[in-house]
């Protein structure tokens, strides 16, 4: 059963976003397969001073996938406690690098050697922010 509790779905302006984007370092990257589902896996990333979005990695799939076309970047927050969030999607192209062409420190989490530097750069960015009217739950956010 869909409830109505009303509020807000606000388009966010473009320069918005990129301070939503700078204020992260973790998201999804988003690229087509041929013949398989997109491939959507979390990296970590940073804005570089150009407005590109830029991520290290291993060999494999996610680096195949990076130049064969336009890739998504989506970053978000979402808060279920108060039924509020955002969402930013970086659209662009990208291209790879070799680590010692490019002088970028990005903190990885996920362990092992990174010598690929992936360069997005944007061709769309668009973001939404949603805020609802305040529901009665409880602390963990049941009603």
């Amino acid at each position: 059963m869909d409830e109505d509790h009303g509020g807000d779905l606000e388009e966010l302006l473009v320069d918005e976003c990129w301070q939503l984007v700078r204020s992260r370092s973790v998201g999804r990257f988003a690229a087509n397969r041929s013949g398989a589902s997109p491939l959507v896996v979390p990296i970590n990333y940073l804005v570089d001073h150009d407005l590109t979005i830029v991520f290290r990695s291993a060999a494999g799939t996610k680096v195949d996938v990076a130049t064969q076309g336009m890739v998504a970047i989506q970053i978000d927050e979402v808060d279920p406690l108060h039924h509020v969030g955002w969402s930013v999607v970086v659209e662009g192209l990208a291209r790879r690098l070799h680590e010692e062409e490019v002088d970028v420190t990005i903190e990885t989490w996920a362990p092992g050697a990174k010598p690929f530097v992936i360069r997005v750069t944007p061709t769309r960015v668009t973001g939404r922010r949603i805020r609802l009217d305040q529901i009665d739950t409880d602390e963990r956010g049941y009603r």
